[in-house]
């Protein structure tokens, strides 16, 4: 059963609160905010906590504030209560790190509906990633988000947000301070809508301008490439329909470029796609002289097998093999299917001593492998040619000498993986 802590001057508030939650909810009821403290000091096991703002000796503000200075309570979810309209409140309310705040008087089963819709059920209606250098401000939107049953990713910059991205973190929207340290909200958006992985990921922007300034920052934000703005504090009702729209939005943008960029039978992506994302890691690669590797990955003797099995069976090995190299390589890299029998895997900050590791994993993991299909059982293997960019070369070359590499492999006996150094010189061959 979960425990909530009540704390509320009221005596009327207090008795029409038990009466609706002791039923289904563990509670510990306070009068002021000095006592609700001192359990505090000795039990703080709480789940939820709902504090009336106005109280003597120590007002539910002040309360809130020791709560969140608490290590082991900074994260626990924080209703205030107040019978006023003046949207101070509303700010003082966001500012000290409280969940959400409910105008008193509320009807009988408000609250209970609210934190059944709170506690209930899987957070499975998108997955929303947080950008929020606000330790306090972070865990509060993530908690307003699980009340709609929405999963919050939550990172504290810029810099973590993309690292989260790459590897492979399947986020639905993200919301971005647009203030961060660091890089700044409009810089990531920026970032972000330049790499083709994730333009399509839809950005809401977050501030606390005031109204003078406004109108200037959403002009900033939207040509950073932001979809969308809420400004602090925020009406909750509309924050929620802003999040949704853009899941929502996310969702389907998501299952349109599945279905433009991925090769339909192996689910890599495919060769338009492939190529367009190695020219922006190439292009970013010679700009920032960052590593980047490259391999060409052929099914040895492929032809047998579509000829003795047929092209049924074929592609289920295929769907194999292709399944072995997204397995094999790092959440970070972008693997694809170049054509026919032959794959490809861009490997960002990658050494070519690192990239060969990869790919001779690889070939053995495909060698090893007993490809079970209706009641065959097929082994197939692979050769693989590697290179690594040289910062004064064209994006064909640094194809080409992966391509003469794996040519390499198989003029060398198959099975096995060949790397074209920078300097052009003579293809290697492990094993």
């Amino acid at each position: 059963m979960n425990r909530i802590l009540v704390c509320d001057d009221s005596d009327f508030v207090r008795k029409m609160i038990k009466r609706e939650l002791e039923s289904s909810y563990e509670l510990e009821i306070f009068q002021d905010g000095v006592e609700a403290y001192e359990f505090l000091q000795n039990d703080s096991d709480f789940d939820f906590a709902i504090i009336d703002g106005e109280m003597p000796k120590m007002n539910g503000w002040e309360l809130i504030k020791k709560i969140k200075q608490k290590p082991e309570m900074e994260n626990l979810p924080v209703v205030i209560l107040t019978a006023s309209e003046d949207e101070y409140f509303q700010n003082r309310a966001f500012d000290y790190g409280a969940f959400d705040y409910l105008k008193k008087p509320f009807k009988s089963g408000e609250l209970y509906k609210y934190l059944n819709d709170f506690f209930k059920g899987d957070i499975n209606k998108g997955i929303v990633l947080v950008v929020e250098d606000s330790k306090l401000q972070n865990h509060t939107i993530s908690q307003q988000l699980k009340l709609k049953h929405l999963k919050p990713v939550s990172v504290y910059s810029g810099e973590e947000a993309i690292e989260v991205l790459l590897k492979g973190e399947d986020v639905d929207t993200i919301l971005l301070d647009l203030h961060l340290t660091g890089a700044s909200g409009f810089q990531i958006a920026k970032a972000l809508k330049k790499d083709s992985r994730f333009e399509y990921i839809p950005i809401i922007g977050i501030t606390a301008s005031s109204d003078k300034t406004k109108t200037e920052m959403m002009e900033k934000a939207f040509l950073s490439g932001v979809d969308d703005f809420i400004s602090k504090p925020y009406n909750l009702v509309e924050f929620y329909a802003r999040v949704m729209a853009n899941v929502n939005r996310g969702k389907l943008v998501k299952r349109l470029k599945e279905e433009s960029e991925l090769d339909y039978l192996t689910k890599l992506y495919n060769r338009r796609m492939l190529f367009k994302i190695l020219e922006h890691l190439f292009s970013s690669s010679v700009r920032y002289k960052k590593e980047l590797s490259f391999l060409m990955i052929d099914i040895d003797r492929f032809k047998v097998v579509n000829d003795t099995y047929g092209h049924f069976i074929g592609d289920e090995v295929l769907k194999e093999v292709a399944e072995l190299i997204n397995s094999s390589v790092r959440q970070a890299d972008v693997a694809g299917r170049f054509g026919g029998e032959e794959f490809c895997v861009v490997m960002p900050h990658t050494s070519l001593e690192n990239a060969c590791v990869v790919a001779d994993k690889l070939r053995r993991a495909v060698e090893s492998r007993t490809i079970h299909i209706r009641d065959l059982n097929i082994n197939v293997t692979i050769s693989a040619g590697v290179t690594s960019l040289d910062f004064n070369e064209k994006i064909e070359s640094f194809i080409k000498r992966a391509d003469d590499a794996l040519y390499k492999a198989k003029e060398s006996g198959r099975n096995r993986v060949c790397y074209c150094p920078k300097d052009n010189s003579v293809s290697a061959c492990i094993p």
